[in-house]
């Protein structure tokens, strides 16, 4: 069974608009590379405080005051 032109065609259409649109996404940081995830570029997590003695930002989940749970 041979497969007709035009679907040869159309995979390799296919192939061509995916990789431009992955172009345009890593273009605009939309989509980072999987090797961006291995490496650590030294960035400290958003709740971390700039000083650890300082309490965290009020909008963090640690800043919030414990809540006693009901038995």
């Amino acid at each position: 069974m041979t497969v007709p032109r035009s679907m040869s065609a159309l995979a390799v259409g296919l192939l061509v608009v995916v990789a431009v649109i992955l172009a345009v996404l890593w273009s605009r940081n939309a989509v980072r590379h999987p090797s961006a995830d291995a490496r650590g570029d030294g960035t400290t997590p958003a709740c971390a405080p700039l000083n650890p003695s300082a309490p965290p930002p009020p909008e963090c989940p640690q800043a919030q005051p414990p809540t006693q749970r009901t038995p």
